[in-house]
């Protein structure tokens, strides 16, 4: 039988996992999956992403594919995955693609969402969820400092070391920190990101929103193109890929 190329979306709690991608000695997202995927199909096969998130990092949608010569319909796609998933991962919709979709270089779009719990109390319920900061932060200030990383630049502050993009440069097309409740959440939309790129944004706006930098930092930051100016990377159990729009 003909081999089928599957889209698989994926939500996910990173909390208990060591990202993405496969490691050894180590529980990931993507073993996870071809765990599951080898009991539902009875062979191996190899799942690629649109992303690899770090350790701790969430997803409301991952999008990943597979291959398969298995007969098998959408919807038993989707409910033998989630039969063999651990209740941190859940497949919540499957569907057939052509043979040169690839989530990672078909175009696309990804929103990232970065959320501080900003607040006295800490919350149990949020630990894993928001970076828990006990000091006020100037709303006003970082929604002001983020607008400057809004179009094509060279993110190379913003560029953890060991990353392994071909070049710094990456285009958002949104940037912008709201208010909700008593959380502030920064996004990043872009078709492409560095590694580390928002974590250290947000570690960055951070130190914006607590008076200890100037709301002219950021883009000072951008244009000097040295990570060791900015602020530190901030912790992974904050970030959420959020949304991947695929391009027509």
């Amino acid at each position: 039988m003909a081999d089928t190329r599957w889209r698989i979306d994926l939500e996910y709690d990173g909390a208990p996992f060591a990202g993405w991608q496969l490691q050894p000695n180590a529980r990931t997202i993507q073993g996870e999956v071809e765990a599951a995927l080898r009991a539902l199909l009875g062979h191996p096969a190899r799942v690629s992403a649109a992303g690899r998130t770090d350790a701790g990092v969430h997803a409301a949608l991952q999008v990943a594919t597979f291959v398969s010569s298995a007969p098998r319909a959408p919807r038993s796609i989707r409910d033998g995955l989630n039969a063999h998933l651990p209740p941190e991962i859940a497949c919540t919709q499957a569907l057939v693609v052509p043979d040169h979709f690839d989530p990672r270089r078909t175009p696309h779009v990804k929103v990232y969402r970065y959320a501080w719990l900003v607040r006295v109390p800490r919350s149990p319920l949020r630990r894993h969820r928001a970076w828990h900061v006990r000091t006020p932060l100037d709303l006003t200030a970082m929604q002001q400092a983020v607008a400057c990383l809004v179009g094509t630049h060279d993110f190379s502050s913003f560029r953890a070391s060991g990353c392994s993009a071909r070049h710094p440069n990456r285009t958002l097309e949104g940037a912008s920190v709201q208010a909700a409740g008593d959380e502030l959440h920064l996004r990043l939309v872009g078709t492409g990101f560095l590694r580390h790129m928002v974590r250290i944004v947000a570690g960055s706006l951070y130190d914006v929103g607590r008076g200890h930098r100037r709301v002219e930092w950021i883009a000072e930051l951008l244009a000097a193109r040295d990570r060791g100016l900015a602020g530190k990377t901030a912790p992974p159990h904050g970030l959420l890929l959020e949304q991947i729009t695929y391009r027509a």
